[in-house]
């Protein structure tokens, strides 16, 4: 399956010409780079995880700060990351029960309408999390535990990734248009 998925993406990025490629140019390597930040997020999680455990059982001496790290950074990278190069990659959750079961034109209307709106959606919610980064990282704030975790990298880890998703959902949206078969 990933080998049909990797030639369907070759192919329709051959069609793309100007503004719509250099987006795409650009949010592929955006999104390559992520997936691995989000790859390495899950072995250090499994590591960390991995020597806490150890630590607790065996020298009876748990490392306090394990939960919050996790919980805080890499959880969130882990999952919010892989967000558009699922979309890009065909691998996120999507429902075509009714896909067949509606006109051609239909289908791709509505999911020209409903990826536009998609797309405005993660770009407020890129533009709120981006604020809402800077702002706790210009006050220094921070959530009070065993360690003082600093809450800005959470947020911009969210800001970041719907900002690389709007971006691949509005070149899925716009391919509705151009490319044939193209799909959200």
């Amino acid at each position: 399956m990933a080998t049909i998925q990797q030639h369907k993406i070759v192919a329709a990025s051959a069609e793309k010409r100007g503004l719509l490629n250099i987006l795409n140019v650009f949010c592929t390597h955006l999104e390559n780079i992520l997936i691995a930040i989000a790859g390495s997020m899950i072995i250090i999680a499994m590591t960390i995880t991995f020597i806490d455990v150890v630590m607790r059982y065996v020298f009876n001496s748990p490392l306090s700060w394990v939960f919050d790290f996790i919980t805080m950074y890499l959880l969130p990278g882990c999952y919010f990351l892989a967000f558009s190069y699922a979309l890009r990659t065909g691998n996120h959750l999507k429902v075509d029960y009714f896909k067949n079961k509606f006109p051609e034109k239909f289908t791709k209307a509505c999911i020209s309408f409903f990826g536009l709106i998609a797309t405005v959606l993660f770009v407020y919610i890129t533009y709120t999390y981006a604020l809402r980064a800077y702002s706790a990282w210009e006050e220094n704030e921070v959530i009070y535990g065993a360690v003082n975790w600093l809450v800005w990298p959470s947020e911009l880890i969210i800001a970041v990734s719907s900002f690389t998703f709007s971006i691949r959902l509005a070149i899925k949206t716009i391919e509705q248009f151009i490319v044939d078969g193209s799909e959200i």
